[in-house]
């Protein structure tokens, strides 16, 4: 017989790659769960992490068994939690992983009305701008947008199509010839994104020209990877490209200019995603139809 205890520890230090974490989450000491997993791995006579003094990486053996069976612990704790539809006040937590420009302006606006409906239930959200497995990392919902979603998750949209803007401030182009053409960006001061540390790269910026997708890649003088980059721009640093509706207020009172507006770009919009399967509890439900576009 398995001991079930070890097992879903198994699975939450795969999903988090480390003892601390794991440990936090759990409530034990990272030393209790390396004996536990030592059993367990004495018992299966197989090894199912590599680990080094810094880094927990799962083996072979160890992406196998996280295959099948982190998707049975997640069911028998959805039905678990679908108990709670017998009680009078719904609670549960909703674990949702999104982009910061979704969070800020679609996914908080909308839980902001629903959350005082509902005081025993309790939304976590990660804004992560990377592109999170949220089986893997234990999240009950991600956030992208609809041409990002894989096929294989039911989406459900909770906006409109997403249209994006290049902005600057009345300050910063007091002086300067406002760009007339993209490649003219390359005199201008620009605020770019880099959507993680493993991410090296600059965030490309995207326009149509002639019915084409153009994209721009800037040679930024400050790089960040959250909604920060709206404050540096009306401090009169540089350009940058932002999600039209983290900017509508301030585009309507003058504090931006949008530039190249002829030439901007119209993304899908963004969709709450999450796997394919039933038993999802009334708390989950209830999440969803708040967030329902």
């Amino acid at each position: 017989m398995y001991n079930f205890n070890e097992l879903n520890y198994f699975i939450t230090i795969a999903q988090t790659t480390s003892f601390v974490k794991a440990g936090r989450l759990l409530g034990i000491s990272s030393s209790a769960l390396s004996h536990s997993m030592r059993s367990l791995e004495t018992r299966l006579n197989l090894r199912l992490f590599n680990r080094t003094t810094r880094n927990v990486s799962l083996t072979e053996a160890g992406e196998q068994l996280y295959k099948q069976i982190a998707p049975l612990f997640r069911s028998v704790i959805e039905e678990v939690s679908a108990l709670g539809d017998f009680l009078n006040t719904p609670s549960g937590t909703i674990r949702i992983n999104a982009p910061s420009l979704a969070v800020e302006n679609i996914i908080y606006p909308k839980l902001r009305d629903f959350l005082p409906l509902y005081p025993q239930i309790r939304v976590e959200i990660q804004s992560d701008n990377s592109w999170a497995d949220i089986v893997k990392q234990g999240f009950d919902m991600g956030c992208r947008l609809g041409e990002d979603v894989a096929k294989e998750m039911i989406a459900v949209k909770i906006s409109p199509p997403l249209k994006m803007a290049l902005v600057a401030s009345p300050d910063y182009l007091k002086g300067r010839t406002q760009p007339k053409k993209i490649n003219e960006l390359d005199q201008h001061r620009l605020i770019g994104m880099r959507i993680s540390a493993h991410h090296g790269a600059e965030v490309p910026w995207e326009f149509i020209e002639n019915g084409n997708i153009v994209k721009y890649n800037p040679y930024a003088q400050f790089s960040i990877n959250n909604h920060l980059r709206k404050q540096v721009v009306l401090d009169g640093l540089g350009i940058t490209w932002l999600g039209q509706t983290e900017v509508e207020n301030e585009l309507a009172t003058g504090k931006l200019i949008e530039l190249l507006e002829e030439f901007a770009i119209t993304y899908d919009p963004f969709y709450i995603y999450y796997p394919s399967r039933k038993g999802h509890s009334n708390v989950f439900k209830l999440v969803i139809d708040a967030l329902r576009c």
